[in-house]
Formats: C-alpha cells, structure tokens, sequence
C-alpha cells in the first residue's frame, strides 16, 4: 500500500474492510474511551435546576388622557434601574445567608465574589413585541414582560430564590413608582407653598400701592380727565356768575345810593315827625350851630347836650331801633336786600370758585402723576398675573400629581404582575445527558474512523496481493491462505465473547442512564406501543 491517491482511488469495499477488521483496536479503544467518557460526564456532571418566573407589564387602567401618571420613563429602562437597585451587595448578601448558597465556597472567598457569582447565576430576559407607540402612532418595540430565572443543584433552593427575586423585583417596583409620584406631589405642594406665598406679598404690595396712589390709579386717568373737564366747565360757568353779581352789586349799589333810608313822618297837625336818629342828627347841627355863638356853660347847649346824650344812649341801647330808623324806606330796604343777597350769593360764588381751582389743580397733579404711577402699578400688576398663572398651573399639575398618587397606591396605574410563578423544577435544566451520549458516540466514531485513518496512512507494511503486486509490477506466484490453529480460534471466542458482554453492558449503561435521567424506561415502552397502536 503506497498512500498515493492514484492508489487509494483502486480501493474497494473489500478492501475498506479488509483494512477495519485488520485495525480493530484503533477502531475499538478509542471509541471505548470517549464512550466511556461522555457517559461519565453524563452521569457524573450534578444535575442544575432551573426556576423560572415571568412578569407581565401591565399598563394602567384609567386612560392616560384622564389621569396621567407621573413615571414617564420606558418599560425596559425601568427593568434595568429596578435591577440596579435589587441586585446590591446588601440584598444578594442577605438571599446567599437566608438560603445557604455556595456552602463550599463561603469558606475561602468573600462576599463581594460570591455576590458577582450569584449575579451571573441569576438570568433577566426580556420579551418583546412590536405595538404602535401611543405619542407617535408609529409601530415600534416594546417590553411587554421578562423573565426572572435562577440555577441551582436543588430544585427547592431554586424555585425560593427565584420567588425571593420575583418579590424584591415587585416591591421595588411599587417602592419607585409611589415615591415617584409622593416626590413629585411634595415638590408641587412646596413650589405651590411658596407661590401662594409670593402672591400674598405681591398683594400686600399692590394693595399698599393702590392705598397711596388711591386717586391716581390708571383706571381712575379717565374719571379725572372727565371730573377736571366738568370742573372746568362748572369754573368756567362760576366765573361768568361771579362776573354778572359783581355787576348787579355795582347796579344795586348805584340804585341804592339815589334813596333815601328814611321817609318823612307826619303828625295830624301837618307837622313833620322825626324819628330818634333824625332828631339826634338835627339836634347835633343845631348844637354845632349854636356853639359858634355860646360857650360850653351856656344852658341852651347845655339842654342840647344832655337830649344829644339821652338820644345817643337809646340808639345804643335798641340797635333796631337804630336799623330801623336809618331805613325805613321800603324802596331802600328793598334795594339793600338786594344788595345783601347779591353779595351774599357772590361769596359763596367767590368759595365755590376756589374750590374748584383747587379741584382742577389737584386734578392736573394726579394726571401729571398718572404715567410714573401707571409704569409701578402695570409692573406690581404684571409680576402679581405672572405669579398667579404660574400659582395656578402648580396648582393644577398638583392636582394631577395627587390624583397619579392615587392611583399608584391603588395599582391603578403600570404594574408588574406576577404572571407565572416560579414552580418547583422536576427535572435538571442542565446538562442534557442525552445530548452528551449522542455527542459521544458521534464523538466516538469520528475519533475511531480518525484513528484508523492515521494509523493506516503511517503504516508501510504489505498486507494483499495488490500491494505486492503495485510493489514488484507482477502478480506473485503462489498465494498461501492464513491458517487458523486452534489457539487462534479459542482467543477469537474469548474476543467475541468480551465484545459480547461490552455490547451487554453499554446497552444496560444506556438503559439505566435514560431511565434516571431522561424518563423511565416503562414511560417510554408505553409511548412506544402507543405510537404503534
């Protein structure tokens, strides 16, 4: 046998199994042994249990468009800040002493490597769809629900810390949304706090303000305009009233002094009556008179005197008397009535008119005030709107945040819900001794076919006729055929016998590694018939 290709193309099947039968120990041995070590791995590899919860993300069930709930961020974020705060050093510390996880490795490592060991044991899968994004009305995909998984060599072990995960997953949930929403509720009611209280100083100002500048308001700029006008109008009209009495006073007074106040009294006799004032009058012309001829010591003078005195002393005495007797005209009393009312009602005029001066003066200041006042009052009146606009949109997201509150404590709103619960695992997750046997026998068969395959292109020996006769170029003379003894015969039934009882008991390995491992042999001879009819 050269090797070449030319050659190995003459081979046939005759010769294929020429040469299996002739390397039956590379063919056996190595298959053997991987046999016997993949059933080792699949049997002696410890059986990892595998619990498995799933959560659904439920959305709230108030419309959005009524009650819009204070946590805005995605689904899938969420997951991964709540799993942040679950997976810390403090809970898993806490899940790995509850439940005795790592028992042998507790002793020699510490519990931040047997934490970031429980990490990785601890499976968070997401599952996703395609739905249409409410804000966008575009299809996109969401998170709709994960699972929460944990591994462990007893299946008990397992489903509890799996159990543990689900509630530490829920609560924090919870925990987060409420204070989300408590956070956002106390941040409103103390920014609404502190607006209220704004607005409060800014009405204390503005009513302070309208309190000193109570006549010069830009409200009130009309009303003065129109009350000046009016009372510049009612000036105007008292001035002309003022011009005409002053007038009418001159009139009077010129009439009043063409009348006399008294009026000639006469007795019976024809002899004129004097009244008390006339005859004092004539009686101090007489006294005149007469003095330019006598002295003081004179009697007639004195006489005069003491009647001068007497008469003086009743017009003193009877002031009436007095008014009476300087008018008891009827035309110049009439006239001097006149004359009294009309200057009477011209200083009462002459008031009114200074009154309203001041009036019209007093108005002229508050217009001349009116654009500083107007600029302070529409900037007190712009920063008291601005405050109560904002006031009342606090107030407003408030009520919403309390009413997402709400609806947070009550679940109301998105919730994690515990759809399926981890249950108790009957059989091994991993490994799948199935799937190790039949890799070892494919394994088993390609290492023995390869054996064969390298021994037999290494070997130069002569083994048939055709290599002697591709060596010499001439087929040999004489062929002697292998002769048998009876020692060969008896070590061929020893080598049966042993490849028999091999055979026996691999099929019982096999038999026993699946009724353990894969399902009872009476389960699957039941299947069987049941396939079969």
């Amino acid at each position: 046998m050269t090797g070449t290709m030319e050659e190995e193309e003459l081979l046939g099947i005759a010769d294929y199994l020429a040469i299996l039968k002739r390397r039956k120990k590379q063919l056996i041995i190595p298959a053997a042994i991987i046999l016997l070590i993949s059933f080792g791995l699949a049997v002696g590899l410890p059986s990892i249990y595998r619990a498995e919860a799933t959560i659904l993300i439920e959305q709230q069930e108030i419309p959005s468009e009524l009650v819009r709930s204070t946590v805005t961020s995605y689904a899938g974020e969420r997951i991964q800040v709540i799993s942040q705060r679950v997976m810390t050093t403090e809970n898993l510390g806490k899940i790995i002493d509850n439940y005795g996880l790592y028992k042998d490795e507790r002793g020699d490592t510490s519990i931040s490597l047997l934490v970031d060991e429980l990490r990785e044991d601890i499976e968070l899968d997401m599952i996703s769809a395609d739905v249409i994004d409410p804000r966008s009305g575009r299809p996109t995909t969401a998170t709709i629900a994960f699972t929460l998984a944990f591994s462990n060599k007893q299946p008990r072990v397992a489903q509890k810390v799996t159990n543990e995960l689900v509630s530490l997953y829920l609560d924090e949930n919870l925990r987060q949304r409420t204070q989300s929403a408590l956070e956002t509720s106390s941040f409103l009611s103390t920014e609404a706090n502190r607006l209220n209280q704004e607005i409060t100083e800014l009405e204390a100002s503005l009513a302070e303000f309208k309190e000193q500048h109570v006549d010069n308001l830009p409200e009130l700029q009309q009303l003065n305009i129109q009350l000046m006008e009016r009372n510049e109008r009612e000036l105007s009209t008292t001035i002309q009233q003022i011009r005409n009495l002053e007038e009418r006073k001159i009139y009077l007074q010129s009439e009043l002094a063409q009348v006399n106040p008294t009026t000639d009294i006469y007795n019976s006799t024809g002899t004129r009556v004097m009244g008390t004032e006339d005859r004092l009058r004539a009686l101090q012309a007489e006294y005149l008179a007469l003095s330019t001829r006598y002295t003081d010591n004179h009697p007639t003078l004195i006489k005069m005197s003491g009647e001068i005195e007497v008469l003086e002393k009743e017009l003193g005495a009877n002031p009436s008397e007095k008014s009476k007797t300087q008018s008891d005209n009827p035309a110049y009393l009439a006239l001097e009535t006149q004359l009294q009312a009309a200057e009477s009602e011209l200083a009462s005029l002459i008031t009114v008119r200074e009154d309203l001066k001041g009036k019209i003066k007093d108005f002229e200041e508050r217009l001349m005030q009116s654009p500083q006042v107007e600029r302070e009052y529409r900037n007190l009146t712009r920063d008291y709107e601005n405050a109560l606009a904002k006031y009342q949109e606090v107030k407003s997201k408030q009520l919403e945040a309390q009413l997402s509150e709400s609806l947070e404590r009550e679940r109301k709103g998105e919730r994690f819900s515990l759809i399926e619960p981890p249950q108790l695992p009957e059989e091994p997750y991993k490994p799948n001794r199935v799937i190790i046997i039949a890799l070892g026998l494919v394994f088993s068969f390609v290492g023995s076919m390869g054996s064969v395959f390298i021994k037999e292109s290494i070997d130069e020996s002569i083994y048939s006729i055709k290599d002697i006769t591709l060596i010499t170029k001439s087929p040999p003379l004489v062929v002697i055929p292998y002769i048998e003894t009876n020692d060969d015969i008896e070590k061929l039934n020893r080598k049966r016998f042993t490849v028999l009882l091999s055979l026996i008991g691999t099929i019982l390995l096999v038999l026993t590694v699946v009724h353990l491992w894969y399902k009872p042999l009476d389960v699957i001879l039941f299947m069987i018939l049941r396939l079969f009819g």
